[in-house]
């Protein structure tokens, strides 16, 4: 018994100076350093950040110091000099519901200085996704409702569900039930890949869906029926490739003979035509074909609207009429390789308008563009329409100093300033019997055609449908898109 109470006391004491040496160390003010912690809460509400938690872990992922109160964290803490990572996370299973999920990480190292800041922000982590059934879909159909599923969980809404539910990661199942006109119990599968545009973190997606009445396409678009979204733009691309012929470009001169002439039998040219007077300068087929040139009104030659440098001059691109175009030469050497977009100071302007110059405020682009006149606008932004659909798959694989700006991988194969601007331009300027004219020879040159000359409307099931909101549930400026699948 005796020993046994020695053996006790002598623990004792042992851990007791443990402590005293652990507090000596901790005291030593050469190791301790003040950290000034910002943490940037991108105007959440105090609601919206319950079960979370700030954590400081060191090198080897252990938690130094948490904190549970993200609306009052304290201005500075005392870390000993080392690297560090703070992270805000959520205890919350997913999907959860009015709670979004919010997060964030940052990186930092205590150095000698007695004070180190950093600032991190918080944002939101995942996907919010809502489903809404249009009236005409309403109408049509009884017992409906949508099973929204990843590997988070899932969730099932019906017609009176309006709560957003939140997923962290895709991919993402939808699955809808209803009942039909003759009593048939129906059912939808969609899949959204973990890498759709529609579903990246810090977005909130709406799925409309609404009733086929007035999709329905016959012949060259039969399969389109019944489409939207990048579903519609897939089945395009198979439309449009399957069975194209591909060309010589020496062909191009002779097709132009018929496929861009005016009324009085001139090439008719978007880069000098005047719409509304006299023209400048005209060329008349084969006997003013560049050549070389030194002005404008020297000649005319072939240009790829999608510059050719953008892909490396490789076929079949480099012989696809639809964005190829006569042109005059030296206009079309003036606009080089840069991309179409909207001119706020100009450095040059041609005779009929078409401008060089500093893309303007605003536009999200900052370089140097080529402004075509208002008339072609629509004519080139249904080219651009036309070439993310026909070579969806290589656009990932250019290289070069523009198309990174304007062509993305995103599935729609636009930069948001690009669709922002061909979406404003299509509408602006709507398809012209020259534009479905043209469309003809192009079928009769490569048996192919482009969908949006025929069919204006498909840009908006694709494109129109991406929206864009500066704030949603907080400051942070968020993704906010919306996909409509018709239902037959």
């Amino acid at each position: 018994m005796i020993k046994t109470v020695n053996r006790l006391l002598f623990l004792l004491l042992l851990v007791g100076f443990i402590a005293c040496d652990k507090e000596e160390t901790i005291s030593d003010i050469s190791e301790v350093k003040q950290l000034k912690l910002s943490v940037d809460l991108k105007g959440l509400q105090t609601a919206n950040l319950d079960n979370h938690i700030l954590e400081i872990k060191d090198e080897s992922d252990a938690t130094i110091k948490s904190f549970s109160d993200l609306q009052n964290l304290p201005s500075s803490i005392e870390l000993v000099g080392g690297s560090y990572t703070a992270r805000v996370s959520s205890a919350l299973t997913t999907p959860a519901f009015d709670q979004p999920l919010y997060g964030g990480s940052k990186s930092f190292t205590i150095t000698d200085q007695q004070t180190t800041a950093i600032s991190m922000s918080v944002s939101q982590a995942n996907v919010g996704i809502k489903v809404v059934y249009a009236d005409d879909f309403k109408a049509a159909y009884t017992n409906y409702s949508t099973v929204v599923s990843s590997a988070d969980g899932s969730l099932s809404y019906s017609d009176s569900e309006s709560r957003f539910g939140y997923f962290v990661n895709g991919p993402i199942t939808v699955t809808l039930t209803y009942t039909d006109a003759d009593n048939a119990v129906q059912t939808v599968v969609n899949k959204l890949e973990a890498n759709n545009p529609s579903i990246a973190a810090g977005s909130a997606l709406t799925i409309k869906f609404k009733a086929s009445a007035g999709d329905v396409y016959t012949g060259y678009y039969a399969d389109a029926s019944g489409k939207t979204g990048l579903e519609l733009k897939s089945t395009l691309g198979d439309i449009i490739s399957n069975g194209f012929r591909d060309r010589s470009y020496d062909d191009l001169w002779d097709i132009y003979k018929k496929s861009d002439i005016r009324s009085d039998g001139t090439i008719w040219d978007m880069y000098s035509d005047n719409p509304n007077g006299p023209e400048s300068y005209t060329f008349y087929p084969g006997s003013d074909q560049c050549g070389s040139y030194t002005r404008e009104g020297s000649c005319y030659n072939r240009e790829h609207s999608v510059p050719k440098s953008w892909f490396n001059k490789a076929q079949p691109m480099h012989d696809d009429m639809v964005h190829l175009v006569p042109t005059d030469g030296y206009v079309n050497g003036k606009r080089s390789n840069y991309p179409f977009g909207e001119v706020g100071s100009a450095t040059w302007d041609s005779s009929n308008g078409c401008k060089v110059g500093s893309a303007k405020s605003g536009l999200g682009y900052s370089g140097t563009v080529f402004e075509p006149i208002d008339e072609y606008k629509g004519d080139f932004a249904r080219i651009y329409f036309y070439f993310v659909t026909r070579y969806d798959d290589r656009i990932a694989g250019w290289d070069g100093d523009h198309e990174n700006e304007v062509f993305s991988s995103n599935g729609y194969g636009l930069d948001r300033w690009t669709i922002d601007m061909f979406l404003r331009w299509s509408k602006n300027d709507p398809v012209s019997k020259k534009e479905r004219d043209r469309n003809e020879h192009i079928e009769d040159f490569q048996n192919n055609r482009n969908p949006y000359v025929d069919h204006p409307e498909f840009i908006d099931r694709i494109w129109g449908q991406l929206k864009s909101s500066s704030a949603l549930k907080s400051e942070s400026a968020i993704q906010v898109t919306e996909l409509t699948w018709s239902v037959n």
